[in-house]
Parts: structure tokens; sequence; C-alpha cells
């Protein structure tokens, strides 16, 4: 069976590696490339962009990252999707198109997906717990409609705000599926064949996290995991995906990596409540069926994917910014006894904090117990270095400089050899979710050219 689209994924977080993206475009094996680049972290700087000027919001590292991956995707009529337009994908386009006239590669036509942006639909909203507080904006996740309509209509590349992950590698699976059905203009992911969306939706899912497939964040049960010299060249996946909604996922042939079936189940999971009823705005799909076979070395085969319904809301994040701030400090111990003389000034903070409210004040030691909590087993030896760590939600500066002070007080009249004291204080930016009904949030679509 040959591939009606094959995609590459060439990003999975904001920061992530540029150079596995070029290598896949470069390769002959993939028509498009998904980049992945958008979290609520990194949005919320975006809004703050975007509040300080007009044209700001885009992702700070388009430029780095888009530079020397347009003139090679174009050499090889590679095109590519992203949200890296963060909170303004019409200034992302337009910065986007600039680039490409500046790299000497006129007439590619840029398309920026607008929509998602609901901070009007604030009322309409169901929200699961109130909003108190300043709101910076409220972002809902879209599907893959508009950019499959985009790149059908001929896009080189596409891109967006807050769109769900796996739509960003569905659309040009779609956008191949609509133009071999040659559909009128406004059709949505709903409208194409089933079996070929839960498949697309799936591999989305599945390429999404870039090296998580590949072997990266993975450690095989009795070890054996990549040594340092595979993670730092780690290659990262692609998928040729099938008509009837099978994929073959794999790495190119000297990329290293381990893309098993283990890799890809632990993928499938991952931010996964219910494997039988997974959302997206596209559809809701059901993982239980599928199946991973080993049909070459770091290569899978994947089948099974099945829709089991199309949810009448859309997710969205609100971005709160609640009074006061968050302050973090640390001190640090090392030396004989460090663990004592540590343990001795975490206990200090508690007894000189102790009017604070448990829920608002964490105190913990880094590389003992500060991520697993009351649950972190004893240590066989006792650790030569570690630091104090305090945490505190604050109503205002004069708190956050209360903790500051209790933890530099220690290096007079704490345990001795308290030092190297770090301190921040940030905003108190929450994240509300609520649901919106989808026939509010109609997208559209703003085209740039280079020149």
């Amino acid at each position: 069976m040959k591939p009606i689209c094959r995609i590459g994924a060439g990003a999975g977080f904001a920061g992530d590696r540029v150079d596995p993206a070029v290598a896949l475009a470069a390769s002959g094996q993939v028509d498009s490339i998904a980049l992945e680049c958008l979290a609520e972290r990194t949005l919320v700087s975006a809004l703050n962009a975007r509040s300080a000027h007009p044209d700001g919001g885009a992702d700070p590292r388009l430029r780095r990252r888009l530079t020397p991956l347009i003139p090679v995707a174009a050499d090889h009529g590679c095109r590519i999707i992203s949200n890296l337009g963060a909170a303004n994908p019409a200034a992302a386009a337009r910065a986007t198109a600039a680039l490409a006239s500046e790299l000497g590669r006129p007439g590619l036509r840029v398309a920026a997906l607008l929509g998602d942006d609901v901070a009007h639909l604030v009322q309409q909203t169901a929200w699961d717990q109130p909003i108190e507080g300043r709101l910076l904006g409220a972002h809902a996740y879209l599907g893959s409609d508009g950019m499959a309509e985009a790149l059908a209509a001929g896009a080189d590349i596409v891109l967006a705000g807050r769109v769900a992950d796996s739509a960003l590698f569905a659309a040009p699976v779609l956008a191949a599926s609509m133009r071999a059905a040659s559909p009128a203009p406004g059709g949505t992911a709903w409208d194409a064949d089933l079996p070929l969306l839960a498949g697309a939706l799936t591999v989305g899912h599945l390429l999404e996290c870039t090296g998580q497939l590949t072997g990266g964040n993975f450690d095989p049960p009795g070890g054996g995991g990549l040594d340092a010299a595979s993670l730092a060249g780690l290659g990262y996946p692609l998928a040729h995906v099938m008509p009837d909604g099978s994929a073959e996922l794999s790495l190119l042939e000297d990329a290293p990596g381990l893309l098993d079936s283990m890799t890809c189940t632990l993928q499938l999971l991952y931010e996964v409540n219910d494997p039988a009823r997974y959302i997206t705005p596209d559809a809701v799909l059901d993982f239980t069926g599928i199946r991973f076979e080993q049909i070459g070395r770091n290569r899978v085969r994947m089948t099974g994917a099945r829709i089991v319904g199309r949810p009448a809301t859309l997710k969205v994040i609100a971005f709160v910014e609640r009074r006061g701030v968050i302050a973090d400090v640390e001190i640090g111990f090392a030396g004989h006894g460090a663990m004592i003389r540590a343990q001795c000034a975490a206990d200090v903070l508690r007894l000189r904090l102790q009017g604070w409210a448990e829920a608002d004040l964490a105190i913990d030691l880094v590389g003992v117990n500060s991520i697993l909590g009351a649950a972190s087993a004893p240590a066989n030896a006792a650790p030569a270095e570690l630091r104090v760590h305090v945490s505190a939600r604050c109503d205002d500066a004069a708190m956050a400089q209360e903790i500051e002070d209790e933890v530099y007080a220690l290096t007079l009249s704490g345990p001795a050899g308290g030092a190297g004291v770090r301190s921040e204080r940030r905003p108190r930016i929450e994240t509300v979710s609520g649901l919106v009904p989808r026939e509010l949030v109609p997208w559209s679509l703003v085209w740039e050219t280079s020149q």
C-alpha cells in the first residue's frame, strides 16, 4: 500500500533541537514536517509580548528555528506546519514570509490560522473554577480543519496558535485526502474518511513528542537504554500514513535512536487519562485496539485506531494572574554531615515559618525529597552536597522578602556551612480550564507570500 502522506516530527516543545528537523526535511522521506512548539508556559510569555507590542506574540525562536529549515524544505518540496504562531499567528506569518525572502526563497505561500483566541467568549465558556484575578488571555484548542484546508490550497508553510498537538500532524494527512477527493472548500476533519482520520490523529499523538518516541526519556526494563552519544544525536521519528489509517513509524536509516513497540506504547499512553476515550478537537479516539508490530530495525507498523465520537465542545485554557508572587529560595550545604545540617536547616525554617498556611509553603531537600516528598525512599548514603528549597505563595513583595530573609539568616544563625543562596520571584499565573461550544469558535486563514 502506498502512503497517502509522509510526515516527520520536527519539534516537540518550544526549545527543541533544530538539527533533527533539518535532517528529516533533507531526507526525501517526508513531504511534510510538523513542529510542535507551544505549551501553556510559552503561551503566557507570548501573551505578554503581544500585550507589549501589536507585532509581538509569536514564538521568539521562530527565526532561529526556520532559518536553516526553510531552504532545505523548499528544495525538497517539504511543507512546514507549526504552532510557532503562539499568541499572534498573523505576525508570525508576516515574519516568516519576510525571512523566506531574505533567504532567497520567493513565492513561498505562508498561511496563518486564526480563531483560537477566545477571550471574548469568557461568559459563554463553562469554567471548572471561577476566574479570579487579571485575565491575560483565553485560547481554545483548535483541530486540524483550518490547517488542512490551507495545505490543500497550496500553503508551503502553515502557522497556528493554540491547536491540539495531534492536529498539527493530522492536517497534512487530511489535506492529502482532500486533494485526492477534490472537495468543496470549507470541509471539516469530520467530513474525512473516519478510519483515516483516526489513524492520522493517532500518528499525531505518537509523533508530537519527537525524541520521546525514539528512545529519549526512556529506560528499558533491566537497563540498556541509549548512551550519551546516541541521545546527543537522537533522530526524530517519521510516519508513512496509509489510506486505511494504518501507519509505518520509523527513523532515518543513519539516525541514532530506539523505536520499538515499547517506546510506541509508552508514548501512546502519554498524557492519556482514558485510553478508550482520548478527546481531541477533531474526534474522540479509542486506543484500546491499537497494535504495534515490529517490522524492522527502528520500524513499527501501527494499526487499530478507532473513532468513537466527536466532542460538541472545545477545551479552553484561560491564563489568570493572581494577586502576589511566588517566592523560590534555595541554600546549599556541602561536606561532612551535609545531610544532617540541611535537614536541620529545613526544620529551622519550618519553625520560623510555622504561621504560614500549609498549602502556601513547601520546604524540601533537592536530591532527597523535592519530587516524591513523603514517598521518597531513604538514601543509601548521605549525599556530600544538597540544597534546601523553599517555595511559597506570597500575597505581596513584603511576604516574599520575609521568605528570602529567613533563608539568608541561616548563613549566620543556622547550621554550619550554609551558602550559595539563590532567590527568585515570579508572578502567580495560573490556568483555568473550560469548555466552549465548537460552533462559537470559527477559524479563518490569513495569507502571506515571500518576495
